[in-house]
């Protein structure tokens, strides 16, 4: 079974459907037009007198037409026997015209026009040339010299029809070439790059996941040193594997496929990634048809991946797939019954009680069309999506949208812009938490061939500059609306320093709720949490054998995204170990417990709840502000209040002792409101 990245990446399934040699020439003319420049040779004894180099010339032909019908890899191949015999006779309108069409179908889609231009020039009536020359220009981005050859074609066939289909299409690409144009005239800020051969390669590099930090980089291709080696039959080229590399002080390392399981003999595309960056979304076709599968990693060693069950796999192609920031919900792409056209975006929830995806929802005719979308993205912020579409207001094969959730609905979607979006297909857009760099692949004339991995830096002002040549500069505006906190580091045994596997809890202060749960990694100890800024939440580390730890997480809306690297020790329940419950707090110079102490107090809880023979002080304390009686009495009503809601929830009263210490034992020095902030505090102390 091919997989259905071959049927989006191969240019010959997308805004090319691989064109027939034998349907361009045995077509009955469809228009014609004078004044051919250069007189067509056909190859025969009448026009060369080399007899040898003449058979060997049409034999290269021969071998070239039969290797072209094979498709696949196999259009480079045949264009470098019709590069031989051009080398015996560039003047031939049919040749021409056959290079062109590898091209056309081949690693370098721009590289077409020339060949259609020559011959045409050579011979003015061959069937459909005014719509392939449209197509060269259109792929070059000379978008004014497309509408006109395709209103050449359109003219023809409206007095008689085409009987395939893709001829019919002038409208609809007049229609793109004069959303390029307009987009193009006003490109938006920001660079874009290809990311070179140190990541790309002369074959398909696509479906780019980066980890949220923007520190690991995963991606697909068909290289020759795929796992099993192995040649899939129905496109000539090797089956797909899953490569990986890291960012270095050099740059980025060397790509090499992952290791079996994520890898097998068939093909494995990356398709989703977790923003926790250890949980990785995989396609695999070895049913017949592609479906979706997770695999974790701990450490460097990626687990078996395991399907996503049956609400998210069907009998239909599911093809791509993004977690939402708290996973809760899964956003994927399948063409089953019941969309809107071909691929559309569908949502799934996560049933926590009954541990399944549920049931599959459209996202409606807001985000999908008639045409296919694919290329999901949900950035960090929660309410963001990126996705790539034909059917919306493109320039030319996939473009990149964006739309936003609020309010219960998505917005319209927007398209990205130039140059991001180019005439050719742009797909798998993902973007790293702080929102400055962007990531996707697409086929360019810059380009190594087929599709190349590209990257977008985006920029704080907006600045009037030139777009460079060959779609590869320009300018995007950096959402300013984009807000994100990214927390990353490791968590350790306090006493020993090793790695620990941990839970991280995220609840909003607001109301107690729990927003996201993550887990540091078993081996490394690492953690990465990317989540929504502008609000107040309560971070909570535990482990088993361990006191919880809290930290305090508050961005405001007006922030920009914020980054935050904490190494975080846990202290085990042993005696007279002790930490900081950074989130609970009391209304100002009194005893009474907010509200948004609900979160660290209900964590605190389970700690009793499930560590029954631990007995805890509860310390208060305060800044050095007032006079040391007033404190005394302060701190220790407030430590009172601690401990009396954990009894009214049923904790035993002899498991905790409440203690006030006053303005005794400074954590810093009281010589600033931010300072006096962190001193007025409770501890848990274990007795």
């Amino acid at each position: 079974m091919n997989s259905p990245f071959a049927k989006n990446i191969a240019l010959a399934m997308r805004l090319r459907p691989i064109i027939s040699l034998s349907v361009l020439l045995s077509t009955p003319l469809l228009f014609s037009q004078s004044g051919a420049a250069r007189v067509n040779k056909p190859f025969d004894k009448e026009h060369f007198a080399d007899g040898d180099g003449l058979k060997e010339a049409l034999s290269a032909i021969k071998q070239g037409d039969k290797l072209f019908q094979d498709g696949g890899t196999h259009f480079t191949e045949a264009l470098e026997l019709f590069e031989k015999a051009c080398a015996f006779n560039p003047d031939n309108a049919d040749l021409n015209l056959k290079m062109g069409l590898c091209h056309l179908n081949g690693r370098f889609h721009h590289k077409a026009l020339p060949y259609f231009q020559a011959a045409y020039g050579l011979k003015n009536d061959i069937p459909r040339i005014h719509f392939l020359m449209a197509m060269g220009y259109h792929l070059n981005a000379e978008w004014d010299k497309a509408i006109a050859e395709y209103s050449v074609h359109k003219t023809a066939v409206s007095r008689v029809p085409d009987p395939e289909p893709l001829y019919n299409s002038a409208d609809r690409r007049i229609a793109e070439c004069q959303h390029g144009k307009g987009l193009q005239a006003k490109p938006v800020n920001g660079q874009v790059s290809n990311m070179g051969p140190a990541i790309n390669s002369e074959v398909a590099d696509y479906g780019v996941l980066i980890t949220a930090d923007g520190e690991r980089m995963m991606f697909t291709s068909r290289r020759s040193n795929s796992t099993g080696g192995k040649i899939n039959k129905a496109t000539n080229e090797y089956f797909e594997d899953i490569y990986g590399c890291t960012r270095s002080e050099h740059g980025w390392t060397e790509p090499l496929p992952l290791p079996v399981p994520v890898n097998s003999t068939i093909n494995d595309a990356s398709v989703g990634l977790f923003n926790d960056g250890r949980t990785m979304i995989i396609y695999r076709d070895d049913s017949g048809t592609g479906d979706l599968y997770e695999s974790k990693r701990e450490g460097e060693t990626w687990s078996e991946p395991v399907s996503m069950g049956e609400n998210i796999n069907s009998p239909a192609n599911e093809t791509s797939a993004w977690f939402s920031f708290d996973r809760k919900q899964l956003y994927f792409v399948s063409d089953r019954e019941g969309g809107l056209g071909g691929q559309d975006i569908w949502m799934s929830r996560w049933d926590g009680v009954a541990n399944v995806w549920g049931e599959a929802e459209n996202l409606g005719p807001r985000i999908n069309t008639f045409e296919d979308e694919d290329g999901v993205f949900i950035h960090p912020d929660g309410t963001t999506l990126y996705f790539s579409s034909k059917g919306h207001s493109c320039m030319g094969g996939y473009d990149v949208f964006k739309s936003s959730f609020a309010d219960g609905k998505w917005s319209s979607a927007t398209n990205l812009g130039w140059p991001v979006n180019s005439p050719d297909d742009d797909l798998f857009f993902v973007l790293t938490a702080n929102g400055t760099t962007g990531y996707f692949s697409s086929v360019r004339p810059n380009g190594l061939g087929e599709d190349d991995i590209y990257r977008v830096d985006f920029l704080p002002e907006a600045k009037a500059e030139e777009t460079a040549s060959m779609f590869g500069g320009g300018t995007i505006s950096r959402n300013a609306g984009m807000k994100t906190v990214l927390l990353k580091g490791k968590i350790m045994d306090y006493k020993e320093l090793a790695a620990l596997e941990a839970t991280i809890e995220l609840m909003d202060l607001s109301d107690a709720r729990l927003v996201a749960t993550f887990t540091s990694d078993p081996t490394t100890g690492e953690y990465l949490v990317a989540v929504p800024g502008g609000r107040q939440y309560a971070m909570i580390v535990r482990a088993g054998g361990y006191l919880l730890h809290s930290e305090n997480i508050a961005i405001p809306l007006e922030s920009s995204a914020l980054e935050m690297n904490m190494e975080i020790k846990l202290q085990p329940i042993e005696v007279d170990h002790k930490e900081v419950m950074r989130n609970i707090f009391f209304e100002r110079d009194k005893a009474i417990l907010n509200p948004s102490s609900l979160a660290e107090l209900g964590q605190l809880l389970d700690l009793l709840r499930e560590n029954p023979s631990l007995r805890l002080e509860i310390g208060g304390y305060t800044d050095s502000d007032g006079n040391d009686d007033h404190n005394d009495q302060l701190s220790t009503e407030r430590a009172y209040a601690v401990v009396s809601h954990l009894v009214n929830n049923g904790i035993p009263s002899d498991r905790l002792v409440a203690v006030g210490y006053g303005s005794a034992n400074p954590l810093v020095p009281n010589d600033s409101d931010e300072n006096k902030a962190k001193n007025r505090r409770t501890e848990m102390r274990v007795l």
